[in-house]
């Protein structure tokens, strides 16, 4: 019996160690409590073997006080080690969730993350290229970077009914997605200034046969002011707010500001 409970008695003060040294290891441990108490054991191990060594103790089933504070510094130091090295090589990084599909995106509908436009150039009513269309575009783009960012799906009415580019590029002179994509990049750069793009991706994907316009905004690290890009300069601050895209005032800007980039 005396293996056995020597075994259940290692077991238990792994534990017991691998616990207390997560929570004296600063920061999130990559590892999982199995893990924990395997690393527990092994510095509890070796903690108590170097002190039993230097007192002169026999056996590591001489749990003196000296054994146990030998053990848990072990462990913390066992732990320490590992998680440096987990953190340094990118062990157990937790995977990026999957990106969720044109399809998934258009059931949930519009959040304070996604924003549908059936066009981002052409005014459904009157069939033509519209400033007001475009500038509507950039609003969105700049609420979502000055928020927690998010995902605009040109070519998807509010209703989720998927319409596709078809009348966006109608009216430009090469009516493609790479001139499309261009068109986009160029509008963000004067509308937004050439650092808001940095934090955009444009991709088109296909949806109920037809294809759309995927811009995903990534949260940006300076507020980003919008300007139309026929008009004067007025540095206006938009912010993503529920499923609608708002323009704060100056007041509310500066009263945002600090709380959302912090110096």
């Amino acid at each position: 019996m005396e293996p056995l409970l020597l075994l259940i008695e290692v077991l238990v003060a792994g534990f017991v160690f691998g616990w207390i040294a997560r929570l004296i290891v600063p920061g999130e441990a990559p590892l999982s409590w199995s893990e924990t108490i395997i690393v527990g054991v092994v510095g509890a191990g070796l903690g108590a073997t170097a002190v039993n060594l230097m007192v002169g103790g026999n056996s590591l089933t001489d749990f003196t006080f000296l054994t146990i504070l030998g053990s848990v510094v072990g462990s913390v130091i066992v732990l320490l080690i590992v998680t440096w090295l987990a953190r340094k090589f990118g062990w157990h990084a937790d995977p990026e969730p999957p990106r969720p599909s044109v399809a998934d995106l258009i059931v949930v509908g519009e959040t304070s993350h996604v924003e549908f436009k059936e066009t981002a150039r052409v005014n459904t009513h009157t069939g033509r290229r519209d400033d007001k269309i475009e500038l509507a575009v950039a609003k969105t783009i700049a609420g979502f970077l000055n928020a927690e960012g998010g995902t605009l799906l040109i070519g998807v009415a509010d209703d989720g009914s998927v319409v596709g580019l078809k009348r966006d590029l109608a009216v430009m002179k090469t009516p493609d997605v790479d001139r499309y994509q261009l068109w986009l990049t160029d509008h963000m750069q004067t509308s937004l200034g050439k650092a808001a793009v940095t934090f955009v991706t444009v991709t088109f994907e296909v949806a109920g046969s037809v294809e759309i316009c995927r811009i995903e905004v990534a949260p940006a690290e300076m507020p980003i002011f919008l300007n139309e890009p026929k008009g004067p300069r007025t540095a206006d601050f938009y912010l993503r707010l529920g499923n609608s895209t708002r323009r704060l005032l100056t007041d509310e800007v500066l009263e945002y500001q600090p709380r959302r980039w912090p110096t």
